[in-house]
């Protein structure tokens, strides 16, 4: 009974800094949104992402998790965002339960339900950001094609991995690797680039079943 009255006030108070903490960087949202619908660029959006992004400890993971309720397209209140990650783009959704450690760079992505992010990851906006001319020149990067990126519910990136394709739910990407194609539900992947070395995905019986009229 003790134990639950602890919980509870616990979760009181979480919910009050929580509180408190979007408050705070509210003025930072309310000022990119201003912005953007003056200019139409997200250059301030980013600017605000990184300086909260140096904010260490639990006061900033709170800041972040509040300025990016506010201000990215949608993002559940009990994301957790480590130390020195940034967003490059606000069209970013993040569902409830999802982990972003520190050092990671996060572009145009949706991620599902429950998805951990390891340390100094790198979430690409698709594979072909930078167009080029007749000449074969490269163009400004703001001519380029930008895909968001598709993070399965519950699948793991490991360390210091490279995503530029869609993800499926309960994946596993091996740390260090660089996923250029998309990833079927179940797979785990690793190497450069990304190659499955096995499934979680339960087989589907249905076939065998039939075959021996059972």
């Amino acid at each position: 009974m003790a134990n639950r009255y602890e919980d509870s006030r616990l979760d009181v108070v979480k919910r009050l800094v929580s509180v408190i903490a979007m408050m705070m960087v509210a003025p930072l949202a309310i000022s990119w949104r201003i912005y953007r619908g003056w200019s139409g660029r997200e250059s301030l959006f980013v600017t605000f992402s990184q300086l909260l992004s140096l904010v260490p400890g639990k006061i900033g993971v709170y800041l972040r998790r509040g300025y990016y309720v506010l201000a990215l397209q949608d993002c559940a209140d009990d994301v957790y965002i480590g130390f020195g990650t940034c967003f490059s783009h606000s069209t970013v959704r993040i569902a409830n339960g999802v982990y972003i450690g520190g050092g990671c760079t996060i572009g145009m992505v949706d991620i599902g339900q429950g998805v951990m992010i390891g340390s100094n990851v790198d979430i690409l906006s698709g594979r072909h950001q930078h167009a080029r001319d007749q000449k074969k020149q490269l163009s400004d990067s703001r001519e380029g094609a930008f895909e968001q990126i598709r993070i399965g519910e519950h699948s793991w990136i490991g360390n210091r991995a490279v995503v530029m394709a869609a993800v499926g739910n309960g994946c596993t990407v091996g740390a260090g690797s660089v996923v250029v194609k998309d990833i079927p539900d179940g797979q785990t992947v690793v190497g450069n680039p990304a190659r499955s070395i096995g499934s979680l995905v339960a087989p589907d019986r249905s076939e065998k079943l039939e075959h021996h009229g059972t």
